[in-house]
């Protein structure tokens, strides 16, 4: 300690640690401290934990930030259903669809701490929304903008409909697909999308597996993407992951995807309706009543039991992952990242509704942020009902 480093290269050795080691770093002496301190090495740490392009924080530091949310985790991480404070939406809403959270999300930005919804009605009436792409029938992409629904482009992508749309978490490629037996599975650059050009299609590449049934980005690996698919007459389910690349040559840009991994499921096992991914390694998917953890090629890491009926939706990122069944419960895990693949810890099981036992005969869906969970859950073929639970801070 009588030999003191410079400043830019402790601020090197610094940015190997992680935030408990940078917190005990800061109680060393004055000036690693203020080195520890830097609005540069929380940054890091808070765009490498949680993937997000945030510009403005407002008077939060990122300091602050990352200490709030850490702190955030680890309460939703062991919260229990008395920690929860429980609200339904009223009125009449008529069956609400697909839902996402908008920006916000329980992240403080410019001392905002909102969990805003996003929903549509069968009554045709949007809840809030937050729209990037959206796909019809006819197999086109449409491109608008936030929050004024303005087309920025239209672009062709099958002559089927486009069933799956997914975003990858920077932004940079969108995925298109359908459960159609001629319908091959595309990635697009979202530029080409955002810019089309009129005599040229936008750059693309195809993932050579129909009977796509669903798709999902790594969250902390932009251009990964795993697909789940069907085989054998839809008797046989397999899931597949590629990395996606770009070149750029003398005639242009050139897209590859390289496939580094894939494995089918045996054959007795029912056939998953919903799959999420952790950290690009890993899958996680339902099947009747249970949840399994594979990795990407193949290996079963975990299986849960938590319902008694099957699990008819499954929500997943970065942090958590949600269940909802037909026995009228939904089950929240946490992903924990000790050892070489991530893992799920079980944490907590709350009722769709409270005090209401009627069976369901339709299916429900949820997700959540890191201080509430949101689910609509369906009792008849008109009507819906939207739940929260918020944890009492």
């Amino acid at each position: 300690m009588e030999i003191q480093l410079p400043e830019v290269p402790l601020l090197r050795i610094f940015s190997l640690l992680d935030g408990l080691s940078l917190l005990r770093v800061c109680q060393v002496n004055k000036y690693w401290n203020k080195v520890a301190n830097s609005d540069h090495l929380w940054r890091n740490l808070c765009l490498k934990r949680w993937s997000f392009p945030y510009q403005c924080l407002g008077m939060v530091t990122w300091k602050q930030f990352f200490l709030t949310q850490t702190k955030r985790e680890r309460r939703m991480a062991c919260a229990r259903p008395e920690d929860f404070v429980y609200k339904e939406a009223t009125g009449n809403l008529g069956i609400l669809g697909p839902m996402a959270y908008l920006s916000g999300g329980g992240f403080p930005m410019s001392g905002q701490e909102k969990s805003l919804i996003c929903t549509v009605s069968s009554k045709r009436m949007l809840f809030v929304w937050d729209v990037q792409e959206v796909g019809n029938s006819e197999g086109d992409i449409f491109t608008l903008t936030v929050p004024e629904l303005r087309n920025v482009s239209k672009v062709n992508a099958f002559n089927y409909s486009v069933d799956l749309l997914r975003c990858s978490p920077d932004k940079k490629w969108i995925f298109a697909g359908g459960i159609h037996q001629h319908i091959v599975p595309r990635v697009l650059v979202t530029e080409c999308l955002l810019r089309p050009s009129a005599d040229r299609a936008p750059l693309s590449v195809s993932l050579p597996f129909p009977f796509c049934c669903g798709a999902c980005w790594a969250p902390r690996r932009a251009n990964r993407i795993t697909l789940m698919f069907r085989r054998a007459s839809f008797k046989k389910t397999g899931f597949a992951t590629f990395d996606l690349t770009t070149e750029w040559t003398q005639d242009g840009t050139i897209i590859q995807a390289n496939q580094i991994a894939s494995f089918l499921l045996p054959i007795n096992m029912e056939s998953p309706i919903c799959m999420g991914v952790g950290d690009g390694n890993v899958i996680v998917f339902e099947s009747g009543p249970h949840l399994f953890l594979f990795t990407i090629n193949g290996f079963l890491l975990q299986q849960f039991q938590d319902h008694q009926l099957t699990i008819c939706n499954l929500w997943v990122d970065y942090l958590r992952v949600l269940t909802t069944s037909m026995d009228n419960y939904l089950h929240l895990y946490t992903w924990e990242e000790e050892g070489r693949y991530p893992h799920l810890k079980s944490c907590c099981h709350l009722e769709h509704r409270r005090d209401d036992h009627a069976p369901s005969c339709y299916y429900s869906k949820a997700i959540c942020d890191n201080t509430s969970i949101v689910c609509v859950v369906s009792r008849n073929r008109e009507s819906s009902v939207l739940v929260m639970y918020s944890l009492n801070m």
